[in-house]
């Protein structure tokens, strides 16, 4: 790796985004960063509850009601995104979801990908992952996209999995996971953020 790299990964829910960025992260030998990762540092930080809400992706609407009952302090997205920056600024890493395609949209190390796939494969792996009945999955993935997309548009006044606001739109129901990774190598090779021959290894 010629200087430290950033990719962001957005994902549908039953896309298997999660773990294409596990397994790229793996890849290239990098930290991987989920919710959970995130979550345990920001725990360490003394005003942690400051920004909690924005590493739990608390539901917009919850966050509204919070702050209208003087519950919590104002989530603000200059203050989380200024975080993420300064915790993964000076080495190399993934991420997945938190807008991290707007956080490091003006990094020239930086590669934003979305991960999407069909209903259909969507729900069959969510009902697979949750234990549910094929009904109860699609509920599910309505209610988690559509989470996601007032979340998103919360903290970014953007629309959430528009092509535009990412490089690369790949679709894990033709790809798989490995094809998504592999794909994403070799657009970071074509970028010129990754030599030839690193990450050639499975």
């Amino acid at each position: 790796m010629k200087q430290p790299l950033i990719v962001a990964v957005g994902r549908q829910y039953g896309s298997s985004g999660r773990l294409v960025g596990a397994k790229l992260a793996e890849r290239l030998g990098v930290e991987f960063y989920d919710k959970e990762k995130l979550m345990s540092i920001a725990r360490s930080t003394p005003d942690y509850s400051e920004v909690k809400a924005f590493y739990e992706e608390r539901p917009v609407n919850s966050l509204l009601y919070a702050i209208a009952m003087n519950e919590e302090p104002a989530v603000t997205s200059e203050t989380v995104f200024r975080r993420i920056r300064a915790l993964m600024q000076d080495h190399s890493g993934v991420l997945i979801g938190r807008c991290g395609n707007l956080i490091f949209r003006p990094d020239a190390n930086a590669v934003s990908v979305f991960i999407h796939a069909a209903p259909e494969i969507r729900c069959q792996r969510i009902a697979q992952l949750e234990n549910i009945s094929p009904k109860k999955a699609a509920m599910r993935m309505q209610e988690v996209d559509e989470e996601r997309i007032e979340f998103h548009k919360y903290f970014t006044g953007e629309q959430w999995g528009q092509a535009e606001g990412y490089e690369l739109c790949l679709d894990s129901g033709v790809l798989g996971v490995d094809g998504c990774v592999e794909m994403i190598l070799n657009y970071l090779r074509w970028r010129g953020l990754l030599d030839e021959n690193e990450a050639a290894g499975k």
